[in-house]
């Protein structure tokens, strides 16, 4: 059974995190229901964008139920979404991970994501300006990567505290096992994060924004697993794309595959840069289904690699198959 718990991290701004751990036993909660109080605003906004209610009924979800025994505390993944997309649609990918033993927490972006929901009621659609941000606008796409990158560290700041000061929580994180998932903006975000924060020991990568990412000349270590859509080479991206954008992502993408000297790149066949959350099932489009299922044993494989095999991650491979295939610095599948 998967567990969920809410809380808030005061400061400017607020955030608000869902903590989904392995559980027994709990109440049944619905799609929809994991936007309360606000289940009506919810609702309403969700069911004017064509979302049919029952579509977010994606994984069996409890709340009351008792904490699944562990000795010394489960690996932490933090997740932080793409842009727009609220952060616990990715339960395709969160379940899965939970059943294999982690803790997911996932990081709200107010005023950026459709809409954000807080426990004593607050309920924040998207700010317009957010709605009208032109792709071409990288100022302030690199504005909202450092918020995020901002509100990465506060969560890692606030885990030590919430084990200690929140009962709930006690002895639910295994604090020297920590990672951190992005898709999207989110995915450029956690790279970002894991570079700065020795704390991290690890970052899976979903589809991120390459475009966006800092460059500082110098290599990097930290332990990175990179899964990308499909399309990941120039030529199709560009087809489906802004020219100069496509150009600029896959710039970043070999600048990331040159400076990142433990890092491993692979394209996902048949995803599409959504197919990592779940919206697509939002519209009943399950090809994501797959998607998730690959994404969540490569992200495991690759964490077991880094966090229990003593290999930091330089000796992992994943084997290549039919959906997941490794690719080169312009996004160009090898080997196969």
């Amino acid at each position: 059974m998967i567990g969920r718990f809410i809380r808030v991290l005061e400061g400017s701004p607020r955030i608000v995190i869902s903590i989904f751990h392995p559980a027994i036993g709990g109440e049944p909660v619905k799609g929809i229901d994991l936007y309360a109080p606000c289940q009506a605003e919810a609702a309403k906004l969700l069911t004017e964008m064509g979302v049919a209610l029952d579509n977010l009924n994606i994984a069996s979800v409890t709340t009351n139920g008792a904490l699944a025994p562990k000795t010394e505390g489960f690996p932490v993944v933090l997740l932080s979404p793409g842009f727009g997309v609220e952060r616990d649609m990715y339960l395709g990918v969160i379940s899965k991970l939970v059943s294999k033993n982690y803790v997911v927490i996932t990081i709200s972006a107010p005023h950026e994501s459709v809409f954000t929901v807080f426990p004593d009621g607050s309920y924040l659609k998207q700010a317009p300006e957010m709605a009208e941000l032109a792709s071409s606008d990288y100022t302030s796409w690199r504005r909202l990567l450092h918020n995020r990158v901002q509100s990465i560290h506060a969560v890692m700041d606030h885990l030590k505290m919430l084990t200690r000061s929140d009962t709930g929580l006690a002895g639910l994180f295994d604090l020297d096992k920590i990672a951190v998932m992005g898709h999207s903006l989110g995915g450029a975000a956690t790279l970002e994060a894991a570079k700065q924060d020795h704390r991290i020991k690890a970052a899976v990568l979903l589809d991120p924004s390459f475009h966006l990412i800092r460059r500082e000349d110098v290599q990097s270590s930290v332990p990175v697993l990179l899964l990308r859509q499909e399309a990941s080479a120039y030529r199709e991206m560009a087809a489906s794309m802004n020219e100069t954008i496509a150009y600029d992502y896959i710039d970043g993408q070999r600048y990331a595959f040159n400076a990142l000297n433990n890092a491993h790149f692979y394209q996902v066949k048949g995803a599409q840069h959504m197919s990592f959350s779940d919206i697509p099932l939002h519209y009943n489009d399950h090809h994501a289904v797959p998607v998730h299922t690959v994404t969540a044993e490569a992200a495991t494989a690759f964490m077991e690699a880094v966090f229990c095999k003593g290999e930091a991650g330089r000796n992992f491979a994943l084997r290549p198959g039919e959906t997941v295939v490794p690719i080169n610095a312009e996004g160009e599948p090898v080997g196969t």
